[in-house]
């Protein structure tokens, strides 16, 4: 099935309003722009200046990496100087790899993105079969990583962003999935399982590949 049969001739999907500050995505809300900040996070007032000036082109969501600890850290600094400033455009965390700076990012924030196939597993490149009893250990695994942030989250009524990239899927999701479209929503649909299974459902998904089959 396609998942559009005519472009001159498309109709969005029914979905689900998600809150991000005080922007809504999907339901009946148009379609958002958002945009990246490129300096250093550590540079204060270099990311709050750029974040203004993104926001003054029209930008309606900003996106910072946070890839440590230390940098999740002075989002606080960042978020609190750009709202005393009159800037309420809604901050998003990108996260890489470490849930502890997700956990970190997620006390200052409107929302958290983080990459499935990187926050809790490590790719080593290994071929593994893995049985379903321990593919279910795995999964385990994952949810006892994953679940604080989610507590978080609902706790804060932020958003989350499951963002999978193709280029970055794990050893797990590869050795059952292989190198496959199927795999990169699997990878999503594993943590929007465990989410829900929180009652947490302020999610989004992003897909990314840069192999269009």
């Amino acid at each position: 099935m396609k998942y559009c049969a005519n472009p001159f001739s498309y109709h969005r999907r029914e979905t689900r309003e998600v809150k991000v500050g005080n922007v809504g995505i999907g339901g009946e809300n148009p379609i958002r722009v958002q945009s990246m900040i490129t300096c250093d996070t550590m540079d204060t007032e270099a990311s709050i200046q750029q974040t203004m000036e993104l926001a003054v082109a029209g930008c309606e969501i900003v996106r910072i990496t946070a890839p440590t600890v230390k940098d999740a850290r002075n989002l606080e600094h960042i978020v609190k100087d750009l709202r005393v400033r009159g800037c309420d455009v809604p901050i998003v965390a990108d996260i890489h790899f470490k849930p502890e700076a997700a956990m970190e990012a997620a006390k200052w924030v409107d929302k958290v993105r983080i990459n499935p196939g990187n926050y809790a597993d490590s790719k080593k490149f290994v071929i593994r079969e893995y049985t379903d009893e321990q593919y279910a250990a795995e999964l385990a695994r994952i949810r006892e990583r994953f679940s604080p942030l989610v507590e978080l989250c609902k706790k804060r009524r932020i958003a989350m962003r499951i963002g999978t990239n193709h280029g970055s899927l794990s050893d797990r999701i590869l050795n059952r999935y292989g190198d496959t479209p199927l795999g990169m929503v699997e990878s999503a649909l594993e943590f929007a399982r465990i989410a829900r299974d929180l009652d947490y459902h302020d999610f989004v998904f992003s897909m990314k590949a840069s192999n269009p089959k």
